[in-house]
């Protein structure tokens, strides 16, 4: 590894497995002030410089002027395409196969060495979304455990992990759901999944992250989707003051619902595209669509980290 000085850019990770309620965490953390959320960085390369997806404001990232100006405090331009493609290869190096590794040497990414070039512009980049922004810390909802160890290699970031979990059950019958993505190629569906395989990743990817943060020595919290929405401003106030930003009040609407402003996510759930007034409201839908034995199924695969987050049999 290099000699570097003390980390100068911090980053807030928002682990968990997908379906979580990451997007919306990081949609809400978007409007405390000093913080930015950005949403999947580990697709930015793919999705965003090769296929030229819209980033959250609306704009195709190429044309949004935020990632122009990220880009080009990054790169000093817009990188071209053989840049994105070798990116795009080293970010693909830390996937979801690698959740055994992990479990066993959590901080060990893959072939580390031969990707200090990779690290050093992961570097660039956040620190170029800081400076762009004007804000003191970077929110990114990659969420892959893989990729958390990447931006550990990265000695110039001080990464702080911010652990969202929900009730495996209600992840599971969201994977099951045919949802159409506005921003997928060919307009294609989101991707679906079988609730057993969605129980095992849930075990896994949650087990994984918790290892690799506790062994890295991070800063590290974990909250639950549902006390974001039963209780918004206490659930943020802890995660704002684990990223060392002071706590702000949301800005409610006439109705009770948190108004939303335009963000800049390049990827993520196509929630991001919402802005105005959002109601916080529980997802649980589940509880009445889920085919009974999806339910016992998922429920029995995910029983002892499920019991220890605090979801009971209902």
């Amino acid at each position: 590894m290099r000699s570097d000085p003390s980390p100068t850019t911090r980053v807030l990770y928002l682990a968990g497995w997908g379906r979580s309620g990451s997007t919306l965490a990081e949609s809400l953390l978007d409007q405390v002030p000093g913080l930015v959320g950005v949403g999947e960085l580990k697709f930015l390369w793919e999705r965003g410089l090769l296929q030229n997806r819209r980033c959250s404001c609306g704009t195709p990232l190429r044309s949004c002027q935020f990632w122009v100006d990220v880009l080009g405090e990054t790169f000093g331009g817009m990188p071209d395409d053989a840049t994105a493609r070798a990116l795009d290869a080293a970010s693909r190096r830390f996937r979801t196969r690698h959740l055994p590794g992990l479990l066993l040497k959590p901080t060990s990414p893959p072939d580390a060495d031969r990707l200090l070039w990779y690290y050093e512009i992961l570097e660039r980049l956040y620190r170029a979304i800081a400076a762009v922004s004007g804000a003191r810390v970077v929110v990114d909802s990659s969420k892959f455990p893989s990729y958390l160890t990447a931006l550990l290699q990265s000695p110039t970031l001080d990464v702080r992990v911010a652990h969202i979990v929900r009730d495996p059950r209600a992840v599971a019958y969201s994977w099951q759901r045919h949802r159409h993505d506005p921003d997928a190629p060919n307009g294609a569906q989101m991707p679906r999944m079988h609730p057993g395989f969605t129980a095992l990743y849930w075990s896994a990817w949650n087990l994984a992250t918790e290892r690799i943060a506790r062994r890295s020595g991070l800063s590290y919290l974990r909250f639950r989707y549902e006390d974001l929405i039963a209780d918004p401003d206490a659930t943020l106030r802890a995660i704002t003051e684990l990223s060392g930003v002071p706590a702000a009040a949301l800005p409610v609407g006439e109705r009770g619902e948190v108004v939303v402003p335009r963000t800049h996510q390049v990827s993520g759930n196509p929630m991001r595209f919402r802005s105005g007034p959002v109601a916080l409201r529980l997802d649980d839908e589940w509880t009445t669509g889920m085919a009974t034995r999806h339910r016992y199924l998922t429920g029995a695969v995910t029983v002892p980290l499920r019991h220890r987050y605090g979801y009971r049999d209902t």
